[in-house]
């Protein structure tokens, strides 16, 4: 909770020292004991602050009484338009357990380009993850 907090003064602060943003989305992961379980993305014409919450939000919306200790912020854009590509990804970690990893992508360019952001995007939360060795699918694709 606390990093989540961390995050939105740090998005608020460089929103007003770029004069404010037109737009953004972000994507919300929900954890458990180091799994993803779910994933939520949000446009919103405000800005990407305001995406964030709104994804955490539609999140716990979704996820009813379930109750994931971890929603964090898995990604955020300023892009006023943007392809979107979110990546899900069921492999075994170094230790032989099963984990499910998402990734969350965002180009202003193409849906090629969102692929590759979000496949780094979830290397950069699941260390071990290789898509080569791993594996991943697609689970959305959209463009705003």
């Amino acid at each position: 909770m606390q990093y989540l907090l961390n995050y939105l003064i740090l998005v608020s602060l460089l929103l007003l020292l770029s004069g404010g943003a037109m737009a953004g989305a972000a994507c919300v992961i929900a954890k458990e004991k180091g799994n993803s379980k779910a994933i939520e993305w949000v446009h919103s014409e405000e800005s990407a602050e305001t995406a964030l919450v709104q994804a955490k939000e539609r999140l716990k919306q979704r996820l009813g009484q379930r109750d994931y200790k971890r929603l964090f912020p898995q990604a955020t854009t300023e892009l006023e338009h943007a392809y979107v590509i979110i990546i899900r990804s069921d492999y075994k970690n170094s230790r032989g357990k099963d984990r499910t990893s998402y990734g969350c992508g965002f180009s202003e360019k193409s849906y090629d380009k969102a692929l590759w952001a979000a496949i780094r995007n979830l290397q950069s939360y699941a260390w071990g993850w290789r898509p080569d060795r791993d594996g991943y699918e697609i689970s959305d694709r959209k463009k705003y």
